[in-house]
């Protein structure tokens, strides 16, 4: 069975307002008093190994005392500026997490959690998009 997930946005002077769900979230450009969309992306990709550990753990009985961590990514904004031989996105992503079990086999959580966390599996595969573009006038 696939799952679709789903968001709306729409530009409101110079940022986008997102709604997921319940909830609408304000993300603006570089330098912006609001999250970029790199900075959701980030957020995205470290809440999901996060629970993607939590959820193996639980599967396989193995007690997590605690699970924190920090992400960040690398950019060049000159890509998205407009020079051709920079790539306008991430060109790194780094994590670093901090796991707190007494159990044997945390090792093992961690790293099947590495391969099964699906923001870690888009940020590291082609992924077929499609954008379809609707004019009004």
């Amino acid at each position: 069975m696939i799952i679709t997930f789903t968001a709306e946005g729409k530009l409101e002077g110079d940022k986008v307002t997102i709604s997921l769900k319940d909830f609408d979230y304000k993300i603006g450009l570089i330098g912006s008093d609001y999250p970029t969309p790199e900075e959701f992306c980030l957020a995205s990709a470290l809440s999901c190994l996060i629970l993607t550990i939590y959820y193996i753990a639980k599967e396989k009985n193995v007690e997590i005392k605690s699970i924190e961590g920090y992400i960040e990514g690398k950019m060049d904004p000159k890509g998205f500026q407009g020079e051709d031989k920079i790539p306008p996105g991430l060109l790194e992503v780094n994590y670093d997490l901090v796991i707190e079990s007494s159990d044997s086999r945390i090792n093992e959580i961690l790293e099947e959690a590495e391969k099964r966390c699906p923001m870690r599996d888009t940020l590291t595969r082609s992924v077929k998009v499609n954008i379809k573009w609707r004019i009004k006038s």
